[in-house]
């Protein structure tokens, strides 16, 4: 899904960034808000996760429009401690609000050297990679997961239905500025699959595992099982996802130089060896996405033609010009 749009357009970097950010602002949601929504979607974008960047765009506003997401939402802290937080999201955007989270956590890192912080009742967080990118860039490594609460009632049938949709993982840690930063960024959900599951069928068992422990540690850990999130009684019915939030401030481990030398050397080395079958270069995680990040700064976003056209519904509803 996320291979680059063969259809649609290629727009300019900050043509694209003040267009989502106009539509958002027309919803209305708050300016700081729309800016903030706009410029991570485009970050998303930037890294060639197309399936999370402005495709997401006539969802969000539809949620708005509908109220079925809080357009103004004032976070409320639940409970708090010197490394830790547990917060609401009263109904909010995971963009805006999971920000706000990973914040918090990159916060209590800077003074204590980690930091979690848990989110609970919000909507979508797009791609958990944006708040992992915050982190990196204040030398510090970050994890971010999301899911819903991990034992719902009315389990039944196969084990494959009890994850819940396709909880999103995500870890990394920073390079060097000439190298591309480690992140694994994945949903953890895979389509089933009876051949593949009797040739290998630990894949299967480990996506399960790493599903189950994004939901525990988000839906669980952030306590949308508790009466108050139940999704027949809260007033924002798109905010049914919660998230978890890690920071690690390098230095307090070791030094960021020699952490960062090692990961440069890592990332060079892993780059010089034989790729796997049908791939034209051996990368880790995080390489592809930096090398497109480069060259779509340079030569302009290219949009598929289903996310043009949810743009430009999305811009019809709320009165914006289309800016092609």
């Amino acid at each position: 899904m996320n291979a680059p749009p063969s259809d649609g357009r290629r727009v300019p970097v900050e043509d694209l960034r003040d267009f989502v950010a106009g539509i958002f602002a027309a919803v209305p949601v708050p300016a700081a808000d729309a800016v903030l929504i706009a410029d991570l979607l485009i970050d998303t974008e930037l890294r060639g996760v197309v399936s999370h960047g402005v495709l997401q765009v006539e969802r969000y506003v539809t949620n708005f429009k509908d109220g079925m997401t809080n357009t103004h939402p004032a976070v409320k802290v639940l409970r708090e401690g010197p490394t830790t937080a547990a917060l609401s999201a009263e109904g909010g955007l995971g963009i805006v609000t999971g920000t706000q989270a990973m914040r918090m956590a990159m916060d209590r890192a800077r003074e204590f050297g980690m930091g979690a912080v848990t989110l609970v009742y919000h909507d979508h967080i797009g791609s958990a990679g944006k708040y992992v990118r915050m982190a990196l860039r204040e030398n510090m490594v970050g994890i971010c997961l999301s899911g819903r609460s991990a034992a719902p009632k009315g389990y039944s049938g196969s084990v494959r239905g009890s994850i819940q949709g396709s909880p999103p993982f995500c870890i990394g840690a920073p390079a060097g500025p000439d190298q591309p930063d480690f992140m694994v960024d994945f949903a953890t959900g895979m389509p089933w699959d009876e051949e593949s599951f009797a040739k290998m069928p630990e894949v299967y068992f480990r996506g399960l595992g790493l599903a189950h422990a994004a939901n525990i540690l988000s839906g669980t850990l952030g306590g949308q099982m508790l009466a108050e999130y139940d999704r027949q009684k809260t007033q924002y019915q798109r905010a049914d996802q919660s998230s978890f939030y890690l920071a690690m401030a390098i230095d307090s481990f070791v030094s960021v130089e020699a952490f960062k030398a090692d990961m440069d050397y890592l990332m060079e080395q892993v780059a010089g060896m034989e790729p796997y079958p049908g791939l034209g270069s051996a990368q880790l995680p995080g390489g592809p996405e930096w090398h497109k990040e480069s060259k779509y700064a340079r030569d302009g976003i290219p949009i598929g033609q289903d996310a043009v056209e949810g743009l430009e519904k999305s811009a019809a509803l709320v009165g914006v010009a289309v800016p092609w």
